[in-house]
């Protein structure tokens, strides 16, 4: 086992923690009520900010503050370390100390988690080893010579990403997923903003399915639907998004976010619900064969993302 365990660090990414990734680190930790849970979120954001920094230099986008660990009150009331990663999930981001052989991943983040990621932070807190990766676990002490090579976590994530792409060129075939629906399926009472959305002759030229979506929140849970509609063309696919209230509702939540992103989650378009709005749409858009673009919708601290490609 000892030369496994040295394996793993000889196999370790060195990173550089910066001055910006301490100085956050400090901040959340003088929020916490005691030197235990300080030092226990001091160490955890050094270890998310450091798996952060790694994939976006791999190209790969998160969103730092859409996790507990980002937000004061799950903070406060648990051992968290988790980054979004842009439409895929959640990574854990476990920090451990020099010379400790043995990762603890509290029970509490054993569920929802697409991986767990290990970061040695070194004593002098300006520098960081990711020492790999494993992709679930059954107890809360994992041993380091258990993990899988870092190579593993970029490998994992690729085909998440293959997995969830909705590929639209089907849509054209008749083929759906079965999380797409008919929107009559969807509604099984009348939706006033859904049977005005468009003009009839609209309406037969395009292919549309919706989903229901669950956005879940700290105090409960939201849900929304979203329908994507295309229209065909020459070379091209026109594509219209829109969010409704769910069934027996009318209105949806205020400050609600659809989003159109790039396959690089840079923010194309983007709209937000106001009071008494009954659905929200973004601007008609054209794509070609093959291209991919990512949706996503955000209330509060909860967000989905749905990638597709035309």
């Amino acid at each position: 086992m000892a030369n496994h365990t040295q394996q793993t660090e000889n196999s370790a990414l060195p990173m550089l923690i910066g001055t910006n990734s301490r100085r956050l680190a400090q901040q959340f930790a003088r929020e916490q009520p005691n030197r235990q849970k300080a030092e226990q979120v001091y160490f955890n954001t050094l270890a998310v900010c450091v798996v952060r920094n790694y994939l976006e230099w791999m190209g790969i986008a998160t969103q730092l503050n859409a996790g507990d660990s980002w937000n004061p009150i799950a903070r406060l009331a648990s051992d968290v370390a988790d980054l979004q990663v842009t439409g895929l999930g959640i990574l854990e981001c476990r920090p451990i100390r020099e010379n400790q052989q043995i990762c603890r991943i509290p029970p509490e983040v054993w569920g929802d988690r697409i991986g767990y990621v290990v970061v040695q932070i070194e004593d002098s807190l300006k520098a960081a080893n990711i020492l790999g990766f494993i992709h679930s676990i059954d107890r809360p002490d994992i041993p380091l010579s258990q993990l899988q090579p870092v190579e593993t976590l970029l490998t994992t994530l690729s085909g998440l990403r293959r997995q969830n792409l909705v590929n639209l060129s089907q849509w054209c075939q008749g083929i759906f997923g079965e999380t797409w629906q008919d929107l009559g399926s969807i509604f099984s009472t009348p939706n006033l903003a859904y049977n005005f959305r468009t003009s009839p002759p609209d309406r037969q030229a395009e292919i549309e399915r919706g989903k229901l979506i669950d956005l879940q929140m700290q105090l409960g849970s939201q849900m929304v639907v979203l329908l994507v509609a295309l229209t065909p063309e020459f070379d091209t696919m026109a594509v219209r998004v829109r969010l409704y209230p769910p069934d027996g509702e009318i209105y949806l939540p205020p400050n609600l976010r659809l989003a159109l992103l790039s396959d690089q989650a840079d923010t194309l378009q983007e709209v937000r619900s106001r009071r008494h709005d009954n659905y929200i749409q973004l601007p008609r858009f054209t794509g070609e064969t093959g291209e991919r673009f990512s949706i996503q919708v955000a209330l509060e601290n909860a967000m989905i993302i749905e990638n597709f490609a035309i």
